[in-house]
């Protein structure tokens, strides 16, 4: 039983070293279940975020500005919570916790990036997580370097998680520490 806990500031790097490791874990034949926020950008602005499962690639919007509304071609169900300029997106909800249901092999890695305010804005959501990271035996998982909910921390530490700070020093030679430490954990 084992998760990696990444973090560090933006742009450092903690997604395309997440990548990495779970796709060199994939080629393996290691099932890979949850999901990933990535960033929408359109003429080079961001105008939100998806959630995105990664078994089935189904996706919905997390976040979105206003302005952007009324061009993203799609009806979305908006919720009142607001993280920074952002409305987060009730849709999110149904293809997070699809992503987050463990397959029902021998050998399962519970993927997350990230786990931060616009996911955990979302009760449902946030309660998947928080069962997931419970139930999982080996995860790895992207944490925003300011996370503050009580009850995540909680499980990190029940489950003595290996929190690695993501660094320009240190992020080119920690993907293979990674994949030797989620190797032993399962």
């Amino acid at each position: 039983m084992l998760i990696v806990a990444l973090t560090g500031r933006p742009g450092v790097g903690k997604t395309t070293l997440f990548f990495s490791v779970v796709e060199e874990l994939k080629k393996e034949g290691i099932a890979i279940y949850g999901f990933y926020c990535p960033e929408v950008r359109v003429s080079g602005r961001r105008v939100g975020f998806k959630i995105v499962d990664l078994r089935s690639g189904r996706s919905a919007w997390l976040a979105i500005v206003r302005e952007f509304i009324d061009q993203c071609g799609t009806s979305i169900s908006l919720t009142n919570k607001r993280i920074g300029r952002y409305i987060v997106v009730g849709d999110a909800e149904s293809v997070g916790i699809e992503a987050l249901r463990k397959p029902q092999c021998e050998k399962a890695l519970l993927a997350i990036d990230e786990i931060g305010p616009m996911e955990l804005s979302l009760p449902r959501l946030r309660q998947g997580i928080i069962e997931a990271l419970k139930n999982a035996d080996t995860a790895i998982v992207v944490v925003h370097r300011n996370l503050s909910d009580q009850e995540i921390l909680k499980i990190l530490r029940e489950k003595r998680a290996e929190m690695i700070t993501v660094t320009e020093q240190n992020r080119s030679f920690l993907r293979d520490e990674i994949v030797k430490l989620l190797r032993k954990g399962m």
